[in-house]
């Protein structure tokens, strides 16, 4: 081969350090964390903080006379290995800041970058909402926002295990808008949106907050009575007579239309020597529930 011909690694096609650096987008900074102080940094580093050589990093990157509590160069030495830390700023922004060992001569330094990641955290918020989002319509009954029979029923089943554990009875209400057809029939399915709407309002105000109220299916509602329950039957007479003293008002009706439900209840030990679980109490709850019917409705059979 020619000793003409050129090399290629010949010094016109070789970059300094601080050509390459200099090009990165990100910013780019040498630590010594025995002092905090900057050692050197690339374009990005001094167009966003300016020529801050020779001070310390944690005045001149975030006006702060202490080091930072997020930072982790330390770490970084001590280990060997990169290190990272998202952090917020005021104006909204997030920048994720690295640190990575490094050694010149007896000294190890830590070089700090920095990049703009707010786009992608907006992103993953978008993203981690429209997630919530798909999994409250999932488990929510749009019509009365109560949770819908997936969503009960998941609930039901940790309050279920959870008084296998602490050797607790369970409670179960059905409860049946009577008439509702009717309702349907002589007003319209709209009207009858109404009804459900207010029925629900009138079970939400009287459930604890660790009980569980959902909307079954149609005109059905189901509760757990989160243990201990004193009286069941009381609770349910309760409930049955809040309805049916809270008539709903309808434009275009003179006067205020009645609305009576009819509940089936059930008292289940989990602990007890019965086979079957949560099943078996929501198959006692709807017997009951059918014979307050047959018995004439608006009434309460545990």
């Amino acid at each position: 081969m020619s000793t003409d011909e050129p090399r290629a690694d010949s010094t016109s096609d070789t970059f300094s350090i601080q050509e390459l650096v200099d090009a990165s987008p990100a910013t780019i900074s040498l630590i010594d964390t025995q002092q905090w102080q900057v050692r050197f940094q690339n374009c990005s580093s001094r167009a966003m903080f300016g020529e801050v050589v020779g001070g310390q990093c944690h005045e001149k990157f975030v006006q702060s006379a202490h080091p930072c509590t997020f930072c982790r160069a330390t770490e970084a030495l001590e280990t060997g290995k990169t290190t990272s830390s998202e952090v917020a700023l005021p104006d909204g922004r997030w920048i994720l800041i690295q640190w990575a060992p490094i050694r010149s001569g007896q000294t190890f330094l830590a070089v700090e970058s920095i990049i703009d990641v707010t786009e992608s955290k907006r992103r993953e918020e978008e993203a981690r909402r429209l997630k919530d989002l798909f999994e409250h319509q999932a488990t929510i009954d749009p019509l009365t926002e109560l949770l819908n029979r997936r969503g009960w029923t998941e609930l039901a089943e940790r309050v279920w295990w959870r008084a296998i554990q602490n050797h607790e009875v369970i409670e179960v209400l059905l409860l049946d808008i009577d008439h509702f057809k009717q309702v349907n029939d002589r007003y319209g399915h709209s009207v009858g949106d109404q009804v459900l709407r207010h029925v629900a309002g009138v079970l939400r105000h009287q459930t604890r907050p660790g009980d569980l109220l959902g909307r079954w299916g149609g005109e059905e509602f189901i509760l757990l009575l989160h243990p201990p329950v004193i009286d069941v039957q009381i609770i349910g007479e309760r409930i049955r007579q809040a309805v049916s003293h809270a008539p709903i008002s309808i434009e275009g009706v003179p006067s205020p239309v009645d609305i009576t439900i009819s509940i089936g209840g059930t008292t289940f030990d989990p602990n007890a020597n019965e086979p079957g679980g949560l099943d078996i109490a929501l198959i006692g709850a709807d017997r009951n529930l059918y014979k307050a019917k047959k018995e004439g409705r608006n009434r309460v059979c545990i």
